[in-house]
């Protein structure tokens, strides 16, 4: 037996390392590579390294009152979930809409969850944060609001919607703690609800703010679509 035979069928001893299997490449997605999590200042950036941040396009609520949209705004009451808001970012940036929010927050806008959830469309989006829903309505004298709730009796699709009209929505899970404060409030116009199966709690926030404002665009003929708006 040569030497090298020998060699190659001698038992391996158990205390000698075994080698670690190679780690699989970070899968990839539409706008670079997703990550299992990410450290709380860390920086996300798209595919070509341009910083994913909400900051950079905020508006003050004074500008929010001037700026001219062709579909109504959307307004989250207190939401709680970054995904949510991230997502509606997004969604406000595909349809020229503004997003407010109402404070207190459950997250802060440097959540990497809300920051992955609208991807590269934050600087395409205008965000508003208010500090508590009466400032909104100081802030937002000519809009009407309506309310997305439950409790009311008139379907979504019964309302007319106007180009400055803002749709109200609550937090997530369970709406305000309170719906006839705000949601029946005096600066409220409209109390609207998405039809469901009665054995069945919620649509996803975000889901039910798509349908809506989807709707309210429809009716006005999809203006502002195809067409670029300079930030």
């Amino acid at each position: 037996m040569t030497n090298e035979m020998q060699a190659s069928s001698t038992p391996v001893s158990g205390n000698q390392p075994t080698q670690a299997p190679p780690q699989a490449p970070e899968a990839m997605f539409e706008y670079g590579y997703r990550k299992k999590s990410y450290a709380p200042d860390e920086l996300i950036t798209d595919a070509h390294g341009n910083p994913i941040t909400v900051s950079d396009t905020m508006l003050t609520a004074i500008e929010a009152s001037k700026r001219v949209t062709a579909v109504p705004h959307l307004c989250f009451y207190e939401p709680r979930i970054p995904g949510n808001t991230g997502s509606a970012i997004r969604l406000c940036a595909v349809t020229g809409s503004i997003l407010h929010l109402i404070e207190p927050l459950g997250f802060d806008l440097k959540d990497t969850k809300l920051r992955r959830a609208g991807l590269d469309y934050h600087d395409m989006a205008h965000v508003v944060i208010h500090p508590s829903f009466e400032a909104m309505v100081e802030a937002m004298p000519d809009s009407r609001i309506i309310a997305f709730t439950a409790h009311a009796t008139k379907t979504y699709t019964e309302v007319q919607y106007q180009p400055n009209d803002i749709l109200l929505f609550g937090p997530e899970p369970g709406g305000i703690p309170d719906p006839m404060d705000v949601f029946f409030g005096p600066h409220v116009a409209e109390q609207v609800k998405l039809p469901m199966r009665p054995s069945l709690r919620s649509l996803n926030l975000t889901n039910t703010a798509s349908i809506a404002l989807y709707e309210a665009w429809r009716q006005l003929d999809f203006a502002g679509a195809g067409e670029s708006e300079e930030l």
